[in-house]
């Protein structure tokens, strides 16, 4: 059931367990990629705001984030070092990004990250009292949301290629911030995943250095979930 999410695979013990995973090990360790993320978001935003970096530095994030969460997702790599790696990369992406988003709507890079961990939060509290469940229904229904926005993802990029943009992703026009909507709805309810696989990972008493696999695959998800929250309000904004 949790191999519904592309960041997640079912994780077998392969030997014997020298420490049991735990849902502190987790949280510690998420907390452990979102400072490392947080630390590269600040200098790549110090750095452009100084001139010592240009736009190119969010290519480079987004091109070292994507291989590197490749190589986690297909190896089902737990080295915290490549872990580390990716949380720093993405880090970059999202201060370059941010840093522009902020440049022409002030103030946006800091909604967005607030309406990010409130989604979060509020997704995380549903979960703990059993309003959201990762019942086979509810991961059928958010598996096939989450595949049709990655195929319109790709669509879009190649009629870009074309030179055919599909303008109606990417304005702000009511169909646009529609769109958007669904899609941090999505984005958020994906956590509930999340959070049943590390239960059922916990419970199994698998190997704590699983905990370095949980913890990217929630990391994913919070920088997927604050992109599109970023997008919509800037979509919003452009309408004031």
């Amino acid at each position: 059931m949790f191999q519904a999410n592309p960041t997640i695979r079912r994780l077998e013990n392969d030997g014997v367990v020298t420490q049991p995973l735990t849902y502190n090990g987790v949280i510690h360790r998420t907390g452990i990629l979102l400072l490392i993320t947080a630390l590269t978001f600040a200098l790549t935003w110090r750095g452009l705001e100084t001139g010592q970096l240009t736009q190119n530095v969010a290519i480079g994030g987004m091109i070292a984030g994507l291989v590197l969460a490749l190589i986690i997702i297909f190896a089902r790599v737990t080295n915290p070092f490549v872990i580390a790696g990716y949380a720093a990369a993405e880090g970059v992406l999202l201060g370059a990004v941010s840093y522009f988003a902020n440049l022409k709507y002030p103030g946006v890079a800091l909604e967005a990250t607030v309406a990010t961990m409130g989604c979060f939060l509020v997704v995380l509290w549903l979960y703990s009292i059993n309003v959201l469940r990762a019942t086979p229904m509810f991961v059928k229904i958010i598996s096939a949301a989450l595949f049709g926005i990655l195929a319109i993802y790709l669509v879009s990029m190649v009629a870009g290629f074309f030179g055919h943009s599909m303008t109606f992703l990417h304005d702000s026009s009511p169909l646009s911030i529609g769109i958007s909507l669904v899609v941090v709805v999505v984005a958020s309810l994906s956590f509930v995943i999340d959070f049943a696989a590390i239960d059922h990972a916990v419970a199994r008493g698998v190997d704590a250095r699983q905990g370095w696999h949980f913890a990217f695959c929630l990391l994913v998800g919070l920088v997927w979930l604050y992109l599109e929250l970023l997008r919509l309000m800037t979509k919003l904004r452009s309408r004031d």
